[in-house]
C-alpha cells in the first residue's frame, strides 16, 4: 500500500474510532438516566435517512453520469476520465444531503406519526395537521429532489466538459461540396457536438426539475396562509383572489414546460419549451401587476370591508393557536368602597403581597447567605408552600457551586471535577416578612440548612442551573461537602448518578469526549468512581428530549425533604394558519404561532433523575411525540402530590400571551382593523428608569372564588395612554390550573395605571423630599416593583423602598411601604401601617408580623423639608438663569445653594 493510501485508512480509521467512541459516550450516559429507548429511537431514523437519502442522490447521479461519460467517450471514440471525477463529486454531496435529511429527522418522525388538531383552515379545508406536520414533510421531499436533480445535471455535464478541450483541436472538419474541384473548411462548434450529445438526458432531467418546481408552486399555495402582508397575517383578498389563482396557472404552465423538454427530443417541438417560459414569465408578470393594482385600486381604498371575513380568520386562529380562546373575560367595577373590615376579610391576600424585589433580595442573599465565593444564587423564584395550616407565597434559590468563584490559580482540574462538585442547600423567605433591620425573614438558611419547617435530609445539589463542568466521584480524593468552622465538611456521592468509569475504554471514551487526559492518568480514580455530566439541567432535559422547548426560568422546590427542580416545557410550531407569529425569547429565541406548555420536567437535584409529565394531553403535538416515544412521557396523575402543589403557571408563556391578548381581545374585526381599544404591557420606575412591567405572581381571591390561590398577574393599560383598563390572570392551583381569566375595567371611569401611582408618588412633596434625603451620604434608594393588588371590587397599589449603600458590598435593606389607593398615598415604616392610614381602624395587625420596629432611617425634620423646598426653588432658578444665559446670575443662585444644604 503506498503512502497516501495508507494515510487516508489511518485517518478513515481514527474517523470511525471516534464515531463509536462518540456513540458509546452516549449510549453509556442514556443508559444511566433510562431513557436509552429514546436516544436509539432517534439514532435510528437518523441513520436510516441518511443511508436513504445519500443512496438515493448518489445511486442516481451515478446511473446519470455513468451514462454522460460513456456517451462521451462515445462521441469522442476514447475513454474519458471525466466519470471519476464526477463520481467523486457525487459521492460527496450524497453525503452532505444525507446528513442533511438525517437532521431532518424531527420532522419525518412527526409526518409519520401525527395527531389530528379537529380545526380546518378556511380557505383549502384541511386539518391543521397538515400544515404542521405534513406540509414542513412535502417541502423537505421536494426540496431535495429539485437539489437533486439540479446537481445531477451539472454533474452529467462534467464529463462532457472534460472532453471539451480535445474536441476543440479536432473541431476543423473536411467536406467537398458537390460539384467543386477544391477543399473547403467548414466549422463545426464543438460547443454544438457536445450539446447535441447532452441533449436527451439534459431535457430528461430539465422535465424532472421542471415538474419539481411546478410542485414547489403547488405547494406554495398553502404558505399563502402564512403570509405577513397586508393588513391581515394569512391570506388576505388579494392573496385569495389574485395569487392563488396565479400560482395553481404557474404550477400547470411550469409542469407543461417540463413535458415540453421531456418530448422535445421526439417531436422537436422547442417552440412548446419557449412558448411555455413566455407564458409563464408574462403570467407571473401579469399576476404581480394585477395584485399590485388590485390592493391599491380595489382593496385599500374598501380595506376594511373586503378584509374582514380575513381579519376573522386571523383573529380566530391566532387565540386558538396560543390558547387565548379559552380565557374567560368579565368585568372588574371599581368601586373604591374598600374598609378596614375588608382589609382584615382578605388578609389572606394582604399578608402575601410580595414586599421583596427578587432585584435587591438576590443581592441581600449573596451579603448573607452565600458564605464563600464559590457559591452563587443564580436567581430567585417565587412559589407557594403551607406552613402551620397558613398559605404562604416564599422567595426561594439555590445555592449552587460557581467554580469561577475560585481564585485562579485555585482552579486546577482536581479541584474543579473532583473536589467542588456540588452545592448545598437554598435559602427561602415569605415575601412579606421583613426583620428590625429590615431583612429578609429566613424560613430556610445557613449551612447546613435551618428551618423551623423543612428537614432537608439530602441538600447537595449536583444537578441545577450553573453546574455547567463534569465532575468525578466516589475517588479516593475527598468531595468538598461545606465549610464548618476553620475544618471542611467532606462527603462520598451516594446517588444514583453517573456513569462508571471501571474500566480503561470506559475512561477513553470520556478522555477523548471531554478532551481531559486526567481522566486516564489520575491516580484518583477507582473501578468505584463514576463520572456525572450533562447536569446543567436545562441542557440536561434538552439532550433527552430535543424536540421540546424549556422555559428559561427553572424553579427549586423542597418536597419530601429533597430539592427537585421543576423545567416548564413548551411543544412549539410555526406553521398554524393565519396565526400571529411572535418571537420568544424565553423559549430559546423562537419565531413561532404555536405554543403549549403541555409538559412540566421534574430534575432531581442530587441523583439528576429526570422525568416528563404531560399537564395538556389535549395538545396535539405531545400526542404525537407520545406516538412517537411510547411509554416516554408521564400522566400528570402520577406526579407526587407534593410535587403538583408546586406546578406553577409559567412566566414566559404568560408574557406571550399577555401582548398577543393585548391587541387580540378585540374580536371585532372593525375594531381590531382600527386598533382602537388596543392595549400595551405598563411600564414601571426601577433604579430611576422607566422598563416594561414583568408579571408577577400573588396569592388572592379572585372575584367569585371561595378561597385564595395562587396566580400569576399582569395588568394592561390602553395604547400611548396611563390609566389601566383591565389584568390578566393565569390559575396554578388544582383543577383550575391552565385557566385564563381577563378582568376589564370601565371605560368610563379612571383606573390609575402603574406609570400613573409612580407620577403621583413623585408629585408627594413628603415622599419625594425624604426619597432625596435618604438618597445622600453614600445611600441609595431603591424603588421595588409596583404591585397592583385587587381586592373585593377594587384595588390598591403596593411600592417597597429600599435604602442601600453605594459602595460595594451593600445589603439592600427593606425600609419603607408605599400604598396608593383611590386618591390616597402614604409612605410608612410597614404595610400593616400604611393600610391602617389608608383605611383607618385596625389593620396593622393583619400585616406586621416580623415587621415592627422599622424606624432606623434618618428622621426627617421640618427643618430639613424647609431646606429641601428651598434647594428647589434655587435649583429652579439657576436653570433658568443658565438658559437665559446670564451665567453670573447662574453662579449666584449655586452657590445659594451649597450654603442653604451645608446650613
Amino acid at each position: 500500500m503506498n503512502r497516501p493510501r495508507l494515510i487516508v485508512a489511518v485517518i478513515a480509521l481514527l474517523a470511525i474510532v471516534l464515531v463509536v467512541f462518540g456513540f458509546l459516550g452516549d449510549w453509556y450516559w442514556f443508559t444511566a438516566v433510562g431513557y436509552e429507548d429514546v436516544f436509539l429511537s432517534i439514532l435510528s431514523i437518523r441513520i436510516v435517512l441518511f443511508l436513504i437519502a445519500s443512496a438515493v442522490f448518489f445511486g442516481f447521479a451515478y446511473v446519470n453520469i455513468r451514462y454522460a461519460a460513456k456517451n462521451a467517450a462515445r462521441m469522442q471514440g476514447e475513454s474519458t476520465d471525466g466519470f471519476s471525477i464526477a463520481v467523486f463529486f457525487a459521492g460527496l454531496l450524497a453525503f452532505f444531503t444525507g446528513l442533511s435529511a438525517s437532521g431532518a429527522w424531527d420532522t419525518v418522525f412527526k409526518y409519520l406519526n401525527q395527531a389530528p388538531f379537529g380545526i380546518s383552515d378556511p380557505i383549502f379545508g384541511f386539518d391543521v395537521g397538515f400544515y404542521v406536520f405534513s406540509l414542513p414533510f412535502y417541502n423537505l421531499l421536494l426540496n431535495l429532489c429539485i437539489v437533486l436533480f439540479i446537481l445531477t445535471l451539472i454533474l452529467s455535464a462534467l464529463p462532457y466538459l472534460l472532453n471539451l478541450p480535445g474536441d476543440i483541436l479536432r473541431s476543423k472538419i473536411f467536406s467537398r461540396p458537390e460539384g467543386e474541384g477544391e477543399t473547403e473548411y467548414v466549422d463545426v462548434s464543438p460547443f454544438t457536438r457536445m450539446l447535441k450529445a447532452y441533449l436527451p438526458q439534459l431535457n430528461a432531467l430539465l422535465f424532472l426539475t421542471f415538474a419539481g418546481l411546478a410542485l414547489r408552486l403547488w405547494l406554495a399555495r398553502f404558505d399563502l396562509l402564512f403570509s405577513e402582508t397586508g393588513a391581515v397575517v394569512g391570506a388576505g383578498y388579494t392573496a385569495v383572489h389574485i395569487t392563488l389563482p396565479v400560482l395553481t396557472i404557474l404550477s400547470g404552465v411550469g409542469f407543461v414546460i417540463g413535458v415540453g423538454f421531456l418530448v422535445n427530443e421526439k417531436f422537436e417541438r422547442i417552440e412548446v419549451i419557449t412558448y411555455g417560459i413566455a407564458a409563464f414569465v408574462a403570467i407571473a408578470f401579469i399576476g404581480m401587476v394585477a395584485g399590485v393594482v388590485v390592493q391599491t385600486l380595489i382593496v385599500e381604498p374598501d380595506e376594511l370591508n373586503l378584509e374582514e371575513e380575513y381579519l376573522n380568520y386571523n383573529i380566530g386562529f391566532t387565540l386558538a393557536a396560543y390558547d387565548l380562546d379559552t380565557a374567560d373575560e368579565a368585568l372588574f367595577p371599581v368601586a373604591y368602597n374598600l374598609t378596614a373590615a375588608d382589609i382584615r376579610e382578605n388578609s389572606a391576600t394582604i399578608k402575601n403581597i410580595r414586599l421583596w424585589d427578587w432585584r435587591p433580595l438576590k443581592t441581600t442573599y449573596e451579603q448573607l447567605q452565600l458564605f464563600r465565593t464559590y457559591y452563587d444564587f443564580n436567581d430567585i423564584d417565587v412559589d407557594r408552600y403551607h406552613f402551620d395550616g397558613t398559605y404562604k407565597e416564599v422567595l426561594v434559590s439555590a445555592r449552587e457551586m460557581n467554580i469561577r468563584g475560585l481564585q485562579p490559580q485555585a482552579q486546577t482540574w482536581v479541584n474543579t471535577h473532583l473536589i467542588y462538585t456540588h452545592g448545598y442547600g437554598a435559602v427561602m423567605n415569605p415575601v412579606d416578612e421583613v426583620t428590625d433591620d429590615g431583612l429578609p425573614v429566613f424560613y430556610l438558611k445557613d449551612i447546613p440548612p435551618v428551618s423551623p419547617y423543612f428537614t432537608l435530609d439530602e441538600p447537595r445539589i449536583y444537578y441545577g442551573e450553573e453546574t455547567g463542568n463534569y465532575v468525578v466521584t466516589d475517588t479516593t480524593t475527598d468531595e468538598f461537602d461545606y465549610p464548618a468552622g476553620d475544618q471542611n465538611a467532606y462527603h462520598i456521592y451516594d446517588g444514583t448518578g453517573g456513569v462508571g468509569l471501571d474500566n480503561l475504554v470506559t475512561r477513553l471514551i470520556y478522555a477523548l469526549k471531554f478532551g481531559s487526559v486526567e481522566l486516564l492518568v489520575s491516580g484518583s480514580l477507582t473501578d468505584k468512581s463514576k463520572i456525572l455530566f450533562h447536569r446543567s439541567i436545562a441542557d440536561r432535559a434538552r439532550t433527552i428530549a430535543p424536540f421540546l422547548s424549556y422555559d428559561a426560568d427553572p424553579y427549586i422546590v423542597v418536597v419530601d425533604d429533597r430539592l427537585y427542580w421543576i423545567i416548564d416545557a413548551y411543544t412549539t410550531a410555526n406553521r398554524f394558519p393565519y396565526s400571529e407569529p411572535y418571537s420568544v425569547s424565553t423559549v430559546g429565541g423562537q419565531r413561532l404561532n404555536y405554543i403549549r406548555n403541555s409538559v412540566k420536567v421534574v430534575v432531581d437535584a442530587y441523583n439528576g433523575d429526570v422525568t416528563y409529565y404531560v399537564v395538556d394531553p389535549e395538545d396535539p403535538l405531545i400526542r404525537t411525540y407520545d406516538n412517537i416515544f411510547p411509554g416516554f412521557f408521564k400522566a400528570f396523575a402520577e406526579m407526587p402530590d407534593a410535587l403538583k402543589g408546586h406546578v406553577r403557571y409559567p412566566q414566559g408563556l404568560f408574557q406571550v400571551q399577555a401582548a398577543l391578548y393585548a391587541t387580540y381581545h378585540m374580536k371585532d374585526p372593525r375594531v381590531f382593523y382600527n386598533k382602537e381599544d388596543a392595549w400595551v404591557i405598563p411600564d414601571e420606575i426601577y433604579r430611576g428608569s422607566r422598563q416594561r412591567m414583568d408579571p408577577y405572581y400573588v396569592i388572592m381571591n379572585l372575584p367569585g372564588e371561595e378561597a385564595e390561590e395562587f396566580i400569576l398577574m399582569l395588568p394592561f393599560t390602553p395604547r400611548n395612554k396611563e390609566n389601566m383598563i383591565g389584568w390578566m390572570a393565569a390559575r396554578s392551583d388544582g383543577a383550575a390550573y391552565g385557566s385564563l381569566v381577563v378582568y376589564q375595567f370601565s371605560k368610563q371611569e379612571l383606573t390609575y395605571g402603574p406609570m400613573q401611582i409612580e407620577a403621583r408618588i413623585d408629585q408627594d412633596t413628603e415622599i419625594s423630599q425624604d426619597i432625596t434625603l435618604w438618597s445622600q451620604s453614600g445611600s441609595s434608594v431603591l424603588r421595588g416593583n409596583t404591585l397592583v393588588i385587587p381586592i373585593e371590587d377594587s384595588i390598591i397599589y403596593v411600592e417597597p423602598l429600599y435604602l442601600e449603600a453605594t459602595e460595594k458590598g451593600t445589603l439592600p435593606q427593606l425600609k419603607r411601604v408605599i400604598v396608593a389607593y383611590g386618591d390616597r398615598l402614604t409612605m410608612q415604616d410597614t404595610l400593616g401601617e400604611a393600610l391602617a392610614v389608608i383605611f383607618g381602624g385596625e389593620t396593622g395587625d393583619i400585616s406586621d408580623t416580623g415587621e415592627a420596629g422599622i424606624g432606623d432611617l434618618p428622621p426627617v425634620s421640618e427643618n430639613d423639608r424647609e431646606k429641601l423646598v428651598r434647594i428647589a426653588e434655587l435649583y429652579d432658578l439657576a436653570s433658568q438663569a443658565l438658559d437665559d444665559g446670564d451665567l453670573g446670575l447662574y453662579q449666584k443662585y449655586f452657590d445659594e445653594i451649597g450654603r442653604v444644604a451645608a446650613s
